[in-house]
């Protein structure tokens, strides 16, 4: 583990869990459903779905899930992926082929040939059409969507409007690395955890994070938190980027990273640049509001930037003994 360790994970998994099955059970709703992509995000919330119901059942409240792995242009590794979890934790995975939908769309007749946003304008046809999908699947059956957004994603304005999004957020205000941790306490499988995050939206090659933001989470999650520490807005104007304080922290995180002040300014500018999607709200429960109720580290503090430049340097190490293998094979 790089951040957490084991009474963390145990601390929010139990809060975690109740709280999901006290939602439900307050609610009078009949499960839960999600799409199950072969990323840690919906992983982790998968399996917290399925313990909250293990829960209510112990009280003698029936309910169900119905958890979907939606085929939209996908690649075949996310499949893999999302089978090795089913099968790691035995439950039911539904294949839902939505190919010919995506591809019989009208609206990808409207995307401009070569339009510069094009493979974005994509993605966003393929992740609406999966949320309506589990949103359909929610209504019919009394059920509740669960969202897999984390903050790291919310941050980086690295998600979908009305496409990526539940009505219930469990994972809000956690850290994509630290919910790396949590997968391994979980013992998700290795296939997962050894997997990059990413969107399966082909916005870039792979369809990784890393690609379309410039950096790894755990160097996103450092930067972020030494600004936020030092009164940064990442819902403010672009025009912070300009004062000198700002500036000059760019340089100096930058050399702490081993990284150059473009990399950091560019971060701060996809924040910034993704504000309007969080100021217009998500009108949906957090389930887990705020990091202190389950005893995280709080973003911006000196205790959460030591943490994660200890861990985006082991991370630095790895990739560079990683590099070093592959010129040696």
């Amino acid at each position: 583990m790089n951040i957490l360790n084991k009474a963390d994970c145990e601390k929010f998994l139990d809060l975690a869990i109740k709280k999901t099955a006290k939602y439900l059970k307050d609610n009078n709703l009949s499960g839960v459903t999600t799409g199950i992509s072969g990323g840690i995000d919906s992983a982790v919330t998968a399996l917290i779905g399925l313990k909250a119901l293990e829960l209510l059942k112990k009280s003698g409240y029936k309910a169900a899930y119905k958890y979907l792995f939606l085929d939209c242009d996908s690649d075949p590794y996310d499949l893999k992926r999302a089978e090795a979890l089913a099968a790691k934790f035995k439950f039911d995975m539904e294949y839902v082929d939505l190919n010919d939908w995506y591809k019989s769309s009208p609206l990808l007749g409207r995307i401009p040939s070569g339009h510069s946003r094009e493979k974005i304008a994509q993605g966003n046809i393929k992740a609406r059409l999966r949320m309506i999908t589990l949103y359909h699947t929610a209504q019919i059956h009394g059920f509740i969507y669960l969202d897999t957004d984390d903050i790291s994603e919310e941050w980086m304005g690295f998600w979908t409007k009305h496409g990526d999004e539940g009505d219930l957020k469990i994972l809000q205000h956690v850290t994509k690395t630290e919910l790396y941790d949590i997968g391994e306490y979980l013992e998700i499988p290795k296939i997962i955890l050894d997997s990059k995050p990413g969107d399966g939206l082909k916005v870039t090659p792979g369809s990784l994070a890393e690609h379309q933001l410039g950096l790894d989470y755990v160097y996103i999650e450092y930067i972020m938190s030494r600004f936020i520490g030092k009164g940064f807005g990442y819902d403010g104007s672009l025009s912070q980027l300009k004062q000198e304080k700002y500036q000059k922290l760019a340089g100096d995180v930058a050399k702490e990273m081993e990284r150059t002040k473009e990399e950091v300014i560019n971060i701060l500018t996809q924040s910034l640049k993704t504000a309007y999607k969080r100021k217009y709200g998500d009108n949906v429960c957090h389930l887990l509001p705020n990091r202190r109720e389950f005893g995280f580290l709080e973003v911006g503090t000196e205790k959460f930037n030591k943490k994660y430049y200890t861990s985006q340097k082991r991370t630095a190490k790895i990739s560079r003994s990683n590099l070093l293998k592959s010129l040696n094979t």
